[in-house]
């Protein structure tokens, strides 16, 4: 059996608890401190009762306020001494009837309210003077006023409410297609690995089996880790998915990492090209979200040209880093298995969608049995400017 979670209630409707312990309090030290003379007993009955029923303001706004306003209009001219305590619960129901209404309620009542004053000031010129009909128009005006203002933030306080839940909204569904994509990246390479020695047998099988299991191993041992290492982070509630190891690296190492990996990976595997690096040099621009999408995307990359290009031909990726953006270029030579099959699968489907919620662009095509992308993604609008010379670095292994 599940306990409730005990913690303090809150109040429902805070403005109306404020306003009417305030004017209540205000009410009641009128009638039993400052009152001179003292109400008579028959008096105090009826003040009493007009204070129960402010009380069910709370739970009827409009009605009891009303209420209100008639037993004071009548009680003021047919109950000995009741008139000099009606101005505070008069101003209540003013703040709550404009509260819980609409605007145009609002200003009808502050008409009809203003007309009182004005009438009571001509029958009875000895309880009011001009100044005080003015003074009393005006409260009512305010407390008019204090009533849409109200309802004003009431609407705000949604909207903003409102807006969090769609932020929150918003970051889970980021989340989830990071998430998409670090198992994508992290599985993708290690099972093109073993699909090419698949391949590789089928095509060779002179070379020893044992050496291929031997790779194939490796490869889904590689991937279990890879898995294992997801499953502790996703159980770590201070998790990134946007590839927190490469946050707190600068773009032009990821560049440069990502450059010499991926030449490794093909020229392994007898692909013949290389990755050009463009970067500039001492710049030290750190941008996580950046740098976890732009390893997503070489990753893509060089997994793409492994599964689909022609080990016999040549690739070439360019890689260049500005002030302002990191662009990706692309081509390989495909293979004639895949002349028919069209490049990007659901990896750059899911980077796709990333890509273009940073304000990035992906585009790629086929021609004369070449394959070429292209990704641009904006590094930030508060970069600073940077005047480094940008050096050609070509990868290590290339």
């Amino acid at each position: 059996m599940m306990s409730k979670p005990r913690g303090t209630k809150r109040i429902r409707h805070p403005y109306r608890a404020f306003f009417i312990i305030i004017f209540s309090l205000l009410y009641e030290l009128n009638v039993w401190v400052y009152a001179m003379p003292k109400p008579s007993p028959g008096t105090l009955v009826w003040l009493m009762a007009a204070q129960a029923i402010v009380v069910c303001c709370y739970w009827f706004p409009v009605w009891a306020s009303v209420a209100v306003l008639l037993l004071n209009g009548v009680g003021e001219y047919a109950i000995p001494g009741y008139g000099q305590f009606t101005a505070y619960f008069m101003f209540l129901a003013v703040v709550l009837i404009s509260y819980r209404t609409s605007a145009r309620i609002a200003a009808a009542l502050w008409f009809v309210m203003a007309a009182y004053t004005c009438i009571e000031t001509s029958v009875r010129p000895d309880a009011f003077s001009l100044y005080g009909c003015t003074a009393f128009c005006m409260v009512y005006l305010v407390m008019v006023v204090v009533g849409r203002f109200l309802v004003w933030n009431d609407q705000r306080n949604e909207q903003l409410r409102r807006t969090v839940e769609l932020e929150a909204k918003v970051r889970q569904l980021e989340s989830n297609q990071y998430l998409a994509a670090y198992l994508h990246d992290a599985l993708s390479q290690e099972l093109a690995l073993i699909a090419m020695e698949v391949q590789l047998r089928n095509a060779d099988p002179s070379r020893s089996d044992d050496e291929r299991w031997e790779h194939v191993g490796e490869y889904a041992g590689n991937a279990l880790d890879d898995l294992r290492e997801i499953i502790m982070n996703l159980r770590d509630e201070s998790m990134s998915l946007r590839l927190s190891e490469n946050q707190d690296k600068d773009i032009a190492t990821v560049l440069e990492h990502q450059g010499r990996e991926g030449d490794e990976l093909l020229h392994r595997h007898g692909f013949t090209g290389d990755t050009e690096v463009d970067v500039i040099r001492d710049a030290d621009v750190h941008d996580g979200d950046v740098s976890g999408l732009v390893t997503l995307i070489c990753h893509e990359v060089y997994v793409n040209i492994l599964k689909h290009g022609d080990a016999a031909g040549r690739y070439r990726v360019r890689m260049e880093e500005t002030a302002a953006r990191v662009r990706i270029d692309y081509e390989n030579d495909i293979a004639e298995a895949d002349e028919t099959k069209t490049h990007g699968g659901n990896g750059i489907r899911a980077l796709r969608s990333l890509i273009t919620s940073m304000g990035g662009t992906l585009s790629h095509d086929r021609a004369d049995g070449v394959w070429k992308g292209h990704v641009e993604l904006p590094i930030g609008a508060d970069a600073r400017a940077r005047t480094a010379p940008a050096v050609n670095a070509p990868s290590a292994a290339a």
